[in-house]
């Protein structure tokens, strides 16, 4: 296996011009050429269309040229770890994340605190993700969870995880028990209109989101209760009362049975998670080893 051939392949595919790629890698034109050209003849196989301008990979220039990324990736993961197991181990991260982390952490930290024991790893938790975002800005933490749509001034991030919101009702309720053989039904939301709803805290940004859909929809609902967290309102449906706003991440084990998920239509309170840092910020492999494992697990959820 010659890593050579295999980047000069690549960055012939990525510029289709045997020209460009020699120049991008500084190196002689003919030098390229007569790579590939023993490497064809190794392989017995044509890997490149050269009569076609630009240049494109044949069939089998495909498969050489897939197979030679997922090399390269692997190779990129190896160094990166092995990196991150040298410099990480007296390094220190300070994360912040509200409820809407509560999915993914339980499977997250452990495997990421086992793998960096000896750092100092600063978990702090808050009930909006408006103060991970103001923290972030202030420099009090290193990365956060927060929830999309939000004013990213001043922040980046990398995308974790979609999150599609749906209305909860008790399994007992009618609705439920007359969709019964469909996983997430649709629905009309003014069929939920003399339902009492269990809404998040006004002090909650999702509470002015939810105020909208509801006002688009025509109708003020009726209140049961507020709260600040989905595991409260998942409870009181799983009870048998009342509705409300949820996403399936955040429904425990325990309440999925008794609780029925319905499609209204709120693509406006559809969410992302990120986890985000202050813009400019240098991530150190803590905090670079963190995003990753948060998006291994988010594959798994």
């Amino acid at each position: 296996m010659n890593l050579h051939r295999m980047q000069l392949v690549l960055k012939v595919a990525e510029l289709r011009s045997f020209t460009a790629a020699a120049e991008a890698l500084k190196i002689p034109q003919p030098s390229l050429s007569q790579s590939i050209l023993s490497l064809e003849k190794e392989l017995k196989v044509v890997l490149f269309n050269r009569s076609t301008s630009p240049v494109s990979l044949t069939r089998a220039g495909e498969i050489y040229a897939s197979k030679a990324k997922i090399i390269f990736d692997v190779m990129d993961d190896l160094n990166s770890e092995i990196s991150e197991l040298d410099d990480a181990k007296s390094g220190k991260i300070r994360i912040g994340f509200s409820q809407n982390g509560y999915n993914l952490l339980p499977s997250l930290l452990p495997k990421f605190c086992k793998k960096f024991k000896d750092s100092d790893v600063q978990i702090m938790q808050f009930s909006s993700t408006l103060n991970i975002q103001e923290m972030l800005l202030q420099g009090e933490l290193d990365v956060g969870m927060l929830i999309l749509p939000i004013d990213m001034s001043g922040l980046e991030g990398s995308e974790i995880l979609k999150q599609k919101t749906y209305v909860a009702l008790s399994s007992l309720h009618p609705l439920s028990l007359k969709f019964k053989n469909e996983p997430t039904p649709k629905i009309d939301i003014l069929q939920l209109k003399n339902e009492k709803f269990i809404l998040p805290k006004q002090n909650l940004r999702s509470a002015e989101q939810i105020d909208a859909f509801f006002a688009a929809a025509g109708f003020a609902p009726k209140v049961l209760c507020r709260t600040e967290t989905f595991d409260i309102a998942n409870a009181i449906v799983a009870s048998g009362a009342g509705a409300c706003f949820s996403i399936p991440q955040m429904i425990k084990e325990d309440k999925a049975s008794r609780i029925k998920l319905f499609d209204v239509g709120a693509r406006e309170l559809d969410n992302t998670l990120i986890i985000a840092y202050k813009k400019g910020k240098h991530l150190n492999h803590l905090a670079q080893a963190f995003i990753k494992t948060a998006r291994k697990i988010s594959n798994e959820i």
